[in-house]
Parts: C-alpha cells; sequence; structure tokens
C-alpha cells in the first residue's frame, strides 16, 4: 500500500481555532485537517478571497495526508485559482468562514425585522 501524501499548510491562529470550533459545533469532524478536506470538497467559491490578516511568523501548521485522487483534486483546484497549494488551502479555509459569518449576518438581520 502506498504511504499517504502529505499537505502541509500555514493558516492564522484565528482561522486554526476557528476550523476546530466550526467541526465540533457542526459536528462535521472533529480534526481540523478532515474540516479542511470538507471544505475543499464541499465548497466552491467563484473567487478566493484574500486572508491579509495571515503573517507566517504566527501560523498555525495543519498536516493533511491525503490519497493519491485526493491530491490531484487539490492540485487541480490549485491550478484553477492560480496559487500554491498552502495559499489556496488557507484561502479556502478563510474564505468559507467569510461567507458562512455573512450568512448569518444576514439570517440574524432577516430574523429581528
Amino acid at each position: 500500500m502506498r504511504k499517504p501524501h502529505q499537505i502541509w499548510a500555514l493558516v492564522s491562529p484565528a482561522m486554526h481555532k476557528k476550523l476546530k470550533e466550526y467541526a465540533v459545533e457542526n459536528q462535521i469532524a472533529s480534526t481540523r485537517a478532515k474540516m479542511i478536506m470538507y471544505i475543499l470538497y464541499n465548497f466552491h467559491p467563484d473567487q478566493l478571497l484574500e486572508d491579509y490578516t495571515f503573517q507566517s511568523r504566527v501560523g498555525k501548521m495543519v498536516n493533511i495526508k491525503v490519497s493519491d485522487v485526493e491530491l490531484e483534486y487539490i492540485k487541480n483546484l490549485a491550478q484553477r485559482y492560480n496559487v500554491t497549494i498552502s495559499r489556496l488551502l488557507r484561502n479556502m479555509v478563510y474564505t468559507y468562514f467569510r461567507v458562512m459569518e455573512k450568512k448569518e449576518q444576514k439570517t440574524n438581520f432577516i430574523k429581528t425585522k
């Protein structure tokens, strides 16, 4: 059996914390790596937002073990968005949470009317 590939991604401390919290709250997957894979397969934004709060010196590392098929999928996504794999993962996570926050704000606004 082939060894799985490892992908390393740096995310901001806020996104690192949010990955775990969101996964636990929504009973998706309890690890950050699984949450990132969930986002990659279930979230398809037209454009990625750039996480300008990210600084590599304080970034938090996430290690994701992927199969050949998953790696190919991720490489294709990175190529589609014209970014490196690490940047794809970081910005995909950031974009996902920004979209979720906007949906929540919109829902709360409608409920208060």
